[in-house]
C-alpha cells in the first residue's frame, strides 16, 4: 500500500501561524531579509554563483535570490520554476532558516508540520524513522520553534528536504476527478484534487516507486508527499501525528 498527503491549507497544530526568524517593520520574514543582505554583501562573481539571474533579472538578483533559496527546500535539484529561473542548485550552508516564530502559543504540534512557502519540518522521532529506513536519502536542517514571551517549543524540529522525486503516478489507473492535466503543451504535468477523496483516487505504480519509503511525485505542480506502507506502519506504531493523509491506489505496472 502507499499513502499520500498534501500540505495543510489552514493554520493549526500541523501548520503553525508564524514566520521564519520573525518579521521586520514591513512584515517581511527576517529569513528572507537575511538572505537578501547576504547576497548584497557578496562580490558580483559570487552573486552570480548563488543566483545566476541572466539578462532578464539584471538588477533584481537581491530581490529574487531569497525566494530562489527558499525553493531549494521544496523542489529537486535541476527544477526550474519558470524558463527564466536558474535550475535549483544545492542548499548553501547559510541558507537554512534558523527559527520559525509563531504568532500564538501552541500546546502541541504534529510530528510533521508545514512552515510557509511549502517547507516542511519533522520532529526527532519522525526524523529518526525516516533515516533508519532511507539513510542518506533526505536532508534535514535543525530549526527552533519560538513562541510568544520567548518560549521555545520543547520538541526539536528539523526542516525536511525530501531527497527523491519519482514518476510513479498512473493517470490511466486513477479515478476520474482525482487529477487534471494541462494539455499537450505541458506533457506529464498534472494537478490533483487535494481532498481525501481526491488523493485516495490517485494511482501509483509499484514498478516505478519500488522500495522507496518517502518521496514526492515529480509530475504534480503542487506538493504530494508519499509514504510507503512500511514507513506509515512505523509512524502509527510510534504514535506520531501527521497532517491528514489517505491511502492511495497501487498498481503493479
Amino acid at each position: 500500500m502507499v499513502w499520500g498527503m498534501s500540505l495543510p491549507s489552514t493554520f493549526g497544530e500541523f501548520w503553525p501561524d508564524g514566520s521564519f526568524e520573525g518579521v521586520d517593520k514591513n512584515d517581511i520574514d527576517l529569513w528572507l531579509e537575511r538572505l537578501r543582505l547576504h547576497y548584497l554583501e557578496q562580490t558580483a562573481e559570487e552573486q552570480r554563483r548563488l543566483f545566476d539571474h541572466g539578462d532578464k533579472h539584471v538588477g533584481h538578483g537581491a530581490g529574487n535570490y531569497p525566494f530562489y533559496a527558499a525553493n531549494k527546500f521544496k523542489w529537486e535539484l535541476g527544477h526550474r520554476s519558470s524558463p527564466e529561473d536558474p535550475p535549483i542548485s544545492a542548499i548553501e550552508p547559510h541558507e537554512p532558516p534558523h527559527s520559525f516564530v509563531t504568532n500564538k502559543t501552541y500546546q502541541r504540534l504534529g510530528s510533521l508540520i508545514a512552515l510557509n512557502y511549502g517547507l516542511m519540518a519533522v520532529d526527532m522521532p519522525l526524523k529518526t524513522l525516516i533515516e533508519q529506513l532511507e539513510p542518506g536519502v533526505h536532508q534535514f536542517a535543525s530549526i527552533e520553534i519560538r513562541m510568544p514571551r520567548r518560549v521555545i517549543f520543547p520538541a526539536q524540529y528539523h526542516v525536511l528536504v525530501v531527497g527523491q522525486f519519482l514518476d510513479s503516478f498512473s493517470p490511466s489507473n486513477s479515478k476520474s476527478g482525482s487529477w487534471g492535466d494541462f494539455g499537450p503543451d505541458y506533457p506529464n504535468t498534472f494537478s490533483f484534487n487535494s481532498s481525501a477523496a481526491g488523493i485516495s483516487g490517485l494511482a501509483l505504480s509499484r514498478a516505478k516507486f519500488g522500495e522507496a519509503h518517502l518521496w514526492r511525485e515529480r509530475s504534480f505542480t503542487s506538493i504530494l508527499v508519499c509514504f510507503s506502507d512500511a514507513l506509515m506502519a512505523q509512524i502509527t506504531k510510534a504514535g506520531l501525528r501527521l497532517p491528514k493523509h489517505t491511502r492511495m491506489l497501487e498498481v503493479r505496472s
